[in-house]
């Protein structure tokens, strides 16, 4: 097996885990990491707060995590590599982490939604959860959890952490650096948008791809995407409208279906991971102070605050729902501003009819996560 140096033996080392590295997303995203995690200097500096990435990439498969890391070292980038398995343990994965990506867990299948997912994946990430309470820094990780459903999976995880190790995250503001990957919806929404106009010939055929947020969580009708913010909304028709909602709502379906019982978005949401720990790699490397982006987060703390400027109002926009993704501010601590602004944007069709739908069907998977995670 190739040999890895300890990244904690250099200081200025970025250290990233992948938690489920030998599935479909977990592979696809460890090639893209290995291949395309290139930082130019500071234009102002000529040194970042770090200066090399280490992957350290865990499955319990330990034959094919072995595998998948051998086959990645040969790559020439200087992006270093480390595989681990329960055999030689998750600690030494997860010891000085700055950021955790958790693609682990069951897939769908065809006639599954990603509720029927929840007890198999929710004891999953319950003890991962536990390993990483008890090998990372709660002061200063960032998790992101890939794994379905997503809007049950953080409560589980925000809620386990809060309850089973409050010594270990109390004044740590962990729930503000815990958060679900949404990304794809944003990326789905702003493909099949980019169709519709090409063959309305709304748009001549570019390069450019629309930019549409995505708000709400990550199953069926709790996707809100918020078409009317894209520039060529007014162009679209009704019917159009409707295709395009549910398209992106019930995307997953689509794979789900043509991978006939062999699994569901891999490649794609691959590709949208690396969007976010793209931008999460440039925080913590210190090329910059903070990014911005939409992630699905706890917007209150243990006690029941708002975790940062405007999540208050944005709570009284959502019937007190306790998670939302959202467009926000994040620098190294976490979240530090909520845009609760998106919601007054919208337009009528989407806060008469998409936000009620969205709401009470997000309540109910946030009550069954935080309700998991908060049993011993």
């Amino acid at each position: 097996m190739p040999h890895s140096v300890n990244p904690a033996l250099q200081p200025n080392t970025l250290k990233i885990a992948i938690l489920g590295a030998a599935g479909g997303i977990g592979q696809s995203l460890s090639l893209l990491l290995k291949t395309q995690l290139h930082f130019p200097l500071k234009t102002n500096s000529t040194q970042r707060d770090k200066n090399h990435i280490h992957l350290a990439l865990f499955d319990v498969n330990e034959d094919a995590i072995n595998g998948v890391v051998a086959d990645l070292s040969h790559i020439d980038t200087p992006v270093s590599i480390s595989n681990h398995s329960p055999k030689t343990g998750i600690e030494d994965c997860l010891k000085n982490c700055s950021l955790v990506v958790i693609p682990a867990g069951m897939p769908r299948k065809p006639g599954m939604t990603r509720e029927d997912l929840f007890t198999i994946n929710a004891k999953i990430m319950s003890s991962l959860t536990d390993s990483i309470a008890q090998n990372c820094d709660l002061s200063k990780v960032f998790v992101l959890i890939i794994s379905n459903p997503v809007n049950s999976l953080v409560p589980v995880m925000v809620n386990r952490l809060w309850s089973k190790y409050p010594q270990l995250s109390k004044g740590t503001n962990i729930e503000k650096r815990i958060m679900g990957v949404t990304k794809l919806d944003i990326v789905r929404a702003s493909t099949f948008l980019h169709e519709v106009n090409i063959d309305a010939d709304i748009t001549p055929r570019t390069n450019d791809m629309p930019d549409v947020p995505v708000i709400g969580g990550h199953s069926g009708e709790t996707i809100m995407p918020l078409f009317s913010q894209s520039r060529s909304y007014k162009s679209l028709d009704r019917d159009q409208i409707n295709y395009l909602v549910h398209r992106v709502q019930y995307g997953g379906d689509e794979v789900v279906k043509a991978k006939n019982g062999l699994g569901s978005a891999t490649l794609s949401m691959a590709h949208a991971a690396f969007k976010v720990v793209n931008k999460f790699v440039s925080l913590l490397l210190g090329n910059v102070d903070q990014i911005h982006g939409i992630c699905y987060v706890s917007l209150k703390d243990a006690d029941g605050s708002p975790i940062a400027p405007g999540a208050e109002q944005l709570l009284k926009s959502i019937d007190d729902c306790s998670f939302f993704s959202i467009p926000m501010s994040i620098s190294k601590k976490g979240v530090t501003a909520i845009d609760f602004d998106i919601i007054d944007r919208m337009d009528n069709y989407e806060r008469n009819e998409m936000l009620p739908l969205c709401l009470p069907k997000l309540k109910n998977s946030i009550a069954t996560g935080s309700k998991f995670g908060s049993q011993d």
